[in-house]
């Protein structure tokens, strides 16, 4: 949603009338929330799990407390961290950007025209630490 990809033409009326997300942006919807899910997170025992391995693990447990194998729960979801540094404002700010604050921020002309060519066709973009944080202090 951030992104602005899913708009309006994106929804469908049924024939019943109710609303639903369309097919290429429900696939598009998928893909981001698979990346998600198919990360690793400190678990059990300080050990790397995927998302969707720790969500199946705590819906056992809330089974075998269901059908009284057990008679506590304990549910133990970390939290999900999105690791990205391509930000509605970045994205803002490098869409706008000068030539002369390119200059300011170290970046190639090239990269600029790259990254803005990413940005219009939808891409994620990559932003090095040392730009990042220039960039950052001025928002």
């Amino acid at each position: 949603m951030e992104e602005k990809k899913i708009k309006k033409s994106d929804f469908i009326t049924t024939e019943n009338y109710h609303i639903r997300l369309g097919e290429n942006a429900a696939k598009m919807l998928i893909e981001k929330i698979n990346l998600n899910f198919n990360a690793k997170y400190n678990y059990k025992n300080d050990k790397n799990y995927s998302y969707q391995n720790i969500l199946q693990d705590n819906l056992q447990q809330l089974s075998n407390f269901v059908v009284g194998k057990k008679k506590e729960i304990e549910f133990n979801i970390p939290a999900m961290k999105l690791h990205r540094n391509d930000n509605l404002k970045l994205k803002e700010k490098i869409s706008s950007m000068t030539n002369e604050e390119r200059k300011g921020f170290g970046i190639n002309k090239s990269t600029l025209w790259h990254m803005k060519k990413n940005l219009k066709e939808g891409k994620t973009i990559s932003v090095y630490d040392k730009v990042l944080s220039k960039i950052q202090t001025l928002q």
